[in-house]
């Protein structure tokens, strides 16, 4: 028995520092990565990141790979946004709190929002309820394995499954008609949405592997790029 519980503690104890360092607890919510090439004929990027925040899986990979190429970059940490359970009308006035911040650092007037995985799920969900005065900056959107339901909050019991869905996520991902979309899924992936978000400006994109691409930074990057080199191409015109 006593053995028992000292591996249950030993448990959550790797769990709580897992968390802890990925921001769970209060971490910063947004992570700025200034560019030297950066300015006005380039777009800013947003990325929202997973449920497991901007400090693990792809999002820092991908974000550094894009900052080499010149891009100024803000990532948001969706686990500490998300650790309350938060509304629409809030998901929406925080990506407009990050576009903003992104092309002050980019010395920009035009942007390229990225979502990956659960903060691909807020992206189109928040973008849902944005005026048509507040969608003018967005160049392009990028959707990285969002899934077939939202769930307006990040935590362990969400990670877990456990959690019901509060939405069905095609609803408001098929009201971005006014935008060039990519959709990125992986092609063993169950429960995408990319695939039913059969849109004539949504790219849809197979990678390898299932919800986590294979961990293939390289490929995702490649993915991602056609979209902001078209948003840098359209400004330029």
């Amino acid at each position: 028995m006593k053995k028992w519980l000292f591996a249950l503690f030993l448990t959550f104890a790797i769990a709580s520092a897992a968390y802890l360092h990925a921001g769970y607890y209060n971490g910063p919510l947004f992570h700025d990565m200034p560019a030297a090439d950066a300015g006005p004929a380039k777009p800013a990027i947003v990325m929202l990141s997973g449920d497991m925040g901007n400090r693990v899986g792809m999002t820092p990979r991908v974000a550094a790979r894009l900052g080499a190429r010149g891009y100024a970059i803000v990532t948001v940490n969706s686990l500490t946004y998300f650790s309350p359970r938060r509304t629409p009308e809030e998901t929406a006035e925080l990506i407009k709190t990050a576009m903003v911040r992104a092309m002050k650092l980019g010395k920009t007037d035009h942007v390229v929002l990225i979502g990956q995985s659960f903060g691909a799920d807020m992206l189109h969900a928040g973008l849902a309820r944005f005026s048509a005065a507040a969608r003018q900056p967005i160049r392009s959107v990028v959707l990285i394995v969002p899934g077939e339901d939202i769930i307006f909050r990040a935590s362990p019991i969400e990670l877990a499954g456990l959690e019901t869905p509060d939405q069905r996520a095609y609803p408001t991902a098929s009201r971005l008609r006014w935008v060039p979309v990519t959709c990125i899924h992986g092609a063993d992936e169950a429960g995408s949405l990319c695939p039913e978000l059969q849109l004539p400006n949504v790219r849809r994109i197979t990678l390898p592997g299932g919800h986590k691409l294979n961990s293939d930074a390289r490929a995702l990057e490649a993915a991602i790029l056609p979209a902001i080199r078209g948003a840098q191409s359209a400004r330029s015109i």
